[in-house]
């Protein structure tokens, strides 16, 4: 690794010994021995400022980033390549990318100043998907692996956010916080509630 500053950490699924890091300022790298030596996966990658990295969970060589500037990009190669997905994204600055569990090829995105954004077909065309939210500064998604129709949206200025219809509305979940920014959300896989 040429940087000190990881921004994202994401484990292959049916390979662990298969990490891949995203981070500031180097764009993505790759370790195939549990990080022992990493090597640089920036092929098409015009970012090099990462906020996010996920693994497609049914079909691991696919993996999304979200970049500071320069919007989503998707590899199918694991990481070998990069190609921009960012059809119908209002904006370049993509804190967090979300993989429905049950239906991989519909994704969400949290982009700064605009919301929430989701893509129904693998990221080839991103509509948004912020009906509700009174903050459109969106840190983190997180999905209900049990029920993905369930989702929640961190923002940075009015706390935490529910979905129970994919996404089409919000509704404020922030009684109780005593901070309105949220940077990130986990949901427990055994009880998300």
């Amino acid at each position: 690794l040429t940087t000190d500053q990881i921004h994202a950490l994401a484990i292959d699924p049916t390979s662990t010994a298969t990490l891949y890091a995203g981070s500031w300022g180097g764009g993505v790298f790759k370790s195939i021995d549990r990080g022992a030596t990493w090597t640089s996966i920036n092929t098409g990658l015009t970012a090099t400022q990462i906020y996010t990295l996920v693994i497609d969970p049914r079909t691991p060589s696919t993996l999304y980033t979200g970049t500071y500037g320069h919007g989503v990009f998707k590899s199918v190669d694991e990481g070998d390549s990069w190609t921009p997905i960012n059809i119908g994204l209002s904006s370049n600055y993509i804190y967090a990318v979300t993989i429905d569990p049950q239906t991989t090829s519909t994704l969400y995105v949290g982009a700064h100043g605009y919301g929430v954004c989701k893509s129904v077909d693998g990221g080839a065309t991103w509509t948004p998907s912020s009906t509700g939210l009174t903050n459109l500064y969106v840190n983190s998604v997180a999905i209900d692996p049990q029920t993905p129709a369930t989702l929640y949206a961190g923002t940075s200025g009015d706390g935490l956010f529910k979905s129970t219809d994919g996404g089409a509305s919000w509704t404020s979940k922030s009684a109780g916080l005593t901070a309105n920014i949220v940077y990130t959300l986990a949901i427990d896989p055994q009880t998300p509630s």
